[in-house]
């Protein structure tokens, strides 16, 4: 007897007359109750209806694949499958059942509404048969997928999202490169072949015999991977040599990957690198797991004590954008481990790409004449280049660096060990995280800081007693500090000793005598306008800078040595970069960036998520008439026939107004910190520069001119 249904499986207990799944009285019962209890979550109710021969006892692993499966096994597979579909309900419609004496076959069409994958529907054939009068299941896997088959399950595979890139100009700073992996097929190598295998590859890759056996044993889907191997580090000899031996082959990339910085050591302080999770303890490593994992849920991918995370520089304080969230395949896999069939597929997302400000022909630029220069462990520095209209770093660096790769791919200690010994300290970020004296270059700000406050205008000229280029301030009271003592100057001074000679010849004295004039209050709310001591904003992290020591005692000495930029105060190089933008942009400091973009590929577009736009971070800080009154002044520190301090830039190609300064290391004065920032002036808007650099040399005439031979390769028209 043949009979179409039409069954949702929430109602067949309500139209049935059973009550649960309990042994049935026909065939085609049977089968409806079978239906019915796999409806309705009862696994042990249906696994009660199979067939006994199919029933197994014991919970041995293994077994199912030879026709049987226990209860656990049974109710262990469906909830598995269903709770990874997270299936809500269970339709089957279309039942044709075909009555029998002995069987009875169901044909039905069987839809699993599930949350993840929508409807999933296939066409089923289920067998019911009696047996010592008893009806009763035949059951197989296919009664849950039509493809299933015994010792099949179902899994899932986690689909790892890419990590963004970090890209300059079109260039490609950080990205992911596939491992060379020499790989051994076991089955292509005869027993007659193998001990020539041996030999052979022991030779070429210097492994063992051993581990190469110990490789080959482990081989999946008739794959051994042997050895693997960096792109940049796999000689083509090698690979010549390897093909020629039967049963090696070579995959480029699908076995592995690292995290790889094409250009090596550019930007390496900025870009930073990637590495496991690193944390001193237990404790230290659950929070850090804790705080990297916020916000996501266990099908984006959650940080494990394996996981790769950036470091430092712009992989870590962009991680979560470059890190994307992983997706995962649901699929039915064989014994062998193939896939049968994929149920679900939920994409990955991708990590964000990070389009930086930096020009590429620039920074290259900029690093050659930095290698060029720069030698030794005696000298150090760091080189910033930015638009001052916009707070765009073109370029920066801070030197020497390192190779970004030796990080990536796990350095050695003894490497590692060479790098901390080094008396320059390359992984030390400079640009960024080092604290140092502005020196002179602060003494533009403090003729300023005068002209606005009316403490001084333009014209006044210092005419106190100077002895032998020593000064000591008699007006202010007791003196409770050292003479002044003037800056040197080797062709010849200019006189009288005003705001403009002593901003062309960088006079200590006269700036001494201006913030003395200008007296404490003055002078702190100017330069903490400016910023000194607040937290400057950055895609990194910036260490603040200071005036002075937080447990210092105000004095008047203290008062004139940072008149010239001397004292306790203290900044990076960036933020003093950043700070003398001001000149060259209308006295307005502009919040610095070098992140222009993040950007996304979905499908075969390319989106742009958020732009930077540029946007002050200090204005008015600078008036007109200042701006009228100094710039000129910064123009002719730089000119030549006028022999002050920046004389050695001779950049012909475009006016540039600067400031120098120096500022002593240590007590035995053979080292110094040497100041030079400057921008072009009158040009349009797309060829403004502002550079600023500092360098930490010797005292020696030999390296005083090594900041101009930077500066002016940088400022220059012809530059990139």
């Amino acid at each position: 007897m043949k009979r179409i249904l039409s069954i949702l499986l929430i109602t067949i207990i309500t139209a049935s007359c059973f009550s649960g799944c309990a042994s049935a009285s026909s065939g085609r019962q049977v089968c409806l109750d079978f239906l019915s209890c796999i409806s309705e979550k009862d696994y042990i109710g249906a696994y009660a209806l199979l067939d006994d021969s199919i029933k197994l006892e014991s919970d041995e692993e293994n077994l199912e694949s030879r026709g049987r499966i226990s209860e656990k096994q049974f109710v262990d597979k469906y909830s598995n499958i269903f709770n990874a579909l997270d299936i809500q309900s269970v339709v089957y419609e279309n039942i044709d059942i075909d009555q029998g004496e002995i069987f009875t076959i169901a044909n039905f069409t069987g839809t699993y509404s599930s949350a993840l994958a929508g409807d999933i529907t296939g066409e089923y054939r289920m067998v019911a048969l009696k047996v010592n009068g008893k009806w009763c299941i035949e059951w197989a896997p296919s009664l849950i997928f039509p493809e299933m088959e015994w010792g099949d399950t179902v899994r899932v595979a986690t689909i790892a999202a890419q990590r963004g890139e970090i890209i300059a100009d079109g260039h490609v700073l950080a990205t992911k490169e596939g491992k060379i992996s020499v790989y051994a097929m076991p089955d292509r190598i005869s027993d007659t072949e193998t001990e020539n295998f041996l030999i052979k590859v022991s030779a070429l890759l210097g492994m063992t015999r051993q581990d190469i056996e110990k490789a080959m044993d482990k081989a999946y889907d008739g794959v051994a991977i042997l050895k693997q191997y960096y792109q940049d580090n796999f000689p083509q000899y090698l690979e010549t040599q390897l093909l020629e031996v039967t049963g090696i082959g070579i995959d480029y990339g699908n076995y592995g990957s690292v995290r790889s910085y094409p250009e090596k050591d550019m930007l390496a302080h900025t870009i930073g690198y990637v590495g496991i999770v690193n944390a001193p303890d237990a404790e230290t490593l659950d929070k850090t797991l804790a705080q990297l994992n916020e916000g996501r849920t266990k099908e984006d991918g959650l940080y494990n004590s394996d996981s790769y995370v950036g470091r430092n520089g712009l992989e870590a304080q962009y991680e979560r954008e470059l890190r994307g969230k992983d997706g995962y395949r649901i699929y039915i896999c064989t014994p062998q481990g193939t896939n049968r069939r994929t149920l679900f597929t939920k994409e990955q997302q991708d990590g964000q790409d990070l389009q930086l400000t930096i020009n590429y022909d620039l920074q290259k630029r900029l690093d050659f004449v930095l290698d060029s220069v720069l030698y030794g462990e005696t000298t150090a520095g760091a080189v910033i280049v930015m638009n001052p209209a916009t707070g765009a770093i073109d370029a920066m660096s801070s030197w020497p660096g390192y190779d970004l790769n030796s990080f990536a791919r796990g350095i050695s200690s003894a490497d590692y060990n060479v790098l901390l010994s080094m008396a320059n300290t390359p992984l030390y970020n400079r640009l960024t995280q080092g604290l140092y004296p502005p020196g002179s270059v602060l003494k533009a700000f403090t003729a300023v800081a005068v002209l606005q406050t009316a403490t001084l205008d333009e014209k006044y000229v210092f005419e106190g007693e100077i002895e032998d280029d020593y000064w000591l301030p008699t007006e202010f009271g007791t003196w409770m500090g050292s003479k002044i003592k003037r800056t040197e100057v080797k062709y010849g001074r200019m006189s009288p000793l005003n705001m403009r000679s002593a901003i062309v010849h960088s006079d200590n004295i006269y700036f001494a005598n201006a913030s003395l004039l200008l007296g404490w209050d003055n002078y702190q709310n100017y330069m903490t306008g400016i910023g000194f001591g607040d937290k400057m904003p950055f895609d990194l992290n910036v260490a603040t800078s200071q005036l002075y020591n937080e447990d210092t005692e105000l004095s008047l000495m203290l008062l004139a040595e940072s008149g010239y930029g001397q004292g306790e105060l203290l900044t990076t190089p960036l933020q003093m970069a950043v700070m003398f933008s001001a000149f060259a942009n209308g006295g307005t400091i502009m919040q610095p960036y070098i992140v222009e973009s993040l950007c996304q590929t979905k499908g075969i577009t390319y989106d742009t998520v958020s732009t930077t736009t540029p946007k002050p971070w200090k204005t008015g800080v600078i008036d007109q008439t200042s701006l009228d009154i100094v710039v000129p002044y910064l123009q002719d520190v730089v000119d030549h026939s006028l022999n002050g301090t920046g004389r050695s830039l001779k950049v012909t190609s475009v006016q540039v107004a600067a400031k120098t300064g120096t500022a002593e290391i240590g007590n035995d004065k053979s080292r110094e910190i040497s100041w030079f920032a400057g921008f072009r002036c009158g040009v349009e808007p797309e060829d403004a520069r502002l550079v600023l650099v500092m360098l930490e040399v010797p005292t020696e005439d030999q390296f005083q001119s090594l900041k101009f031979d930077i500066a002016r390769e940088l400022l220059k028209m012809s530059a990139p």
